[in-house]
C-alpha cells in the first residue's frame, strides 16, 4: 500500500508540475502575440503619466507666480507692471482683483470697462463672469436667486415686507439659496 500512495503523489506532484509548465507556455503564447500591444499599452500610459506630470508642474507653478503677483498687487495697487502680468497669468484673478478695486471706487469708468470685457472674455470662470455681471448692475442669469434675495433684503431694509415676500417666494426650494430666503421670510416677521 505504501508504494501506491507513493506513486499517487508523484502522478499528483507531476501533474501539478505539468499544469504549471502548460500555463506557463500558455502564457508565453499569448505575450508573443499581443507583444506589440503590450508594449504599445505600457509606452501610452508611460507617456501619459509624464505628460499629466509635467503639466501638473507647470499648472502649480503658474498658480504659485500669479498668487505672489496678486500679493504684491493688494500690497501696491497701482503697479500697472504688475497688473499686466496678472492679466496674462491669470484672467480670474485679475478680475477679481479689478472686482475689489471697483468695490473701492464705483465711479471709476477704467474699471468698469475692464470688467466689462473680462465678462465676455472666454477664458474667465463662467461663475465669476456672473458676478461680474451682477457686480456691474446687470441682471445674471446664473445667479438669479442670489440677485432675488440681494433685492429681497434691499426691500426689507426699505420696510417693504409684502414685495420683498414675494421675491422670496419665487426662490424655488431645491437652491442652494432656499434657507437664507427661509431665514429672511422667518426673521422679518414674514410667515410662511
Amino acid at each position: 500500500m505504501g508504494l501506491k500512495d507513493n506513486l499517487k503523489a508523484v502522478k499528483a506532484e507531476i501533474n501539478t508540475e505539468e499544469q504549471f509548465i502548460e500555463n506557463f507556455i500558455k502564457g508565453e503564447r499569448f505575450i508573443r502575440k499581443y507583444k506589440l500591444y503590450i508594449f504599445a499599452l505600457i509606452a501610452i500610459l508611460v507617456v501619459w503619466f509624464a505628460i499629466s506630470f509635467i503639466s501638473n508642474k507647470i499648472n502649480q507653478r503658474n498658480l504659485k507666480e500669479s498668487n505672489e503677483i496678486y500679493t504684491s498687487l493688494l500690497n501696491n495697487p497701482s503697479d500697472k507692471e504688475l497688473l499686466a502680468k496678472l492679466k496674462n497669468k491669470n484672467t480670474n484673478l485679475y478680475a477679481i482683483f479689478l472686482m475689489k478695486e471697483f468695490a473701492s471706487d464705483i465711479n471709476n469708468t477704467e474699471i468698469k470697462s475692464q470688467l466689462q470685457s473680462l465678462s465676455t472674455n472666454s477664458n474667465t470662470n463662467h461663475l465669476l463672469k456672473n458676478i461680474i455681471s451682477l457686480s456691474l448692475g446687470e441682471k445674471s442669469i446664473f445667479l438669479k436667486d442670489y440677485d432675488k434675495i440681494l433685492q429681497a433684503y434691499q426691500l426689507l431694509a426699505e420696510g417693504k415686507i409684502e414685495q420683498a415676500d414675494i421675491l422670496l417666494s419665487q426662490i424655488k426650494d431645491d437652491s442652494a439659496l432656499s434657507q437664507i430666503a427661509k431665514n429672511l421670510k422667518h426673521y422679518q416677521g414674514i410667515s410662511q
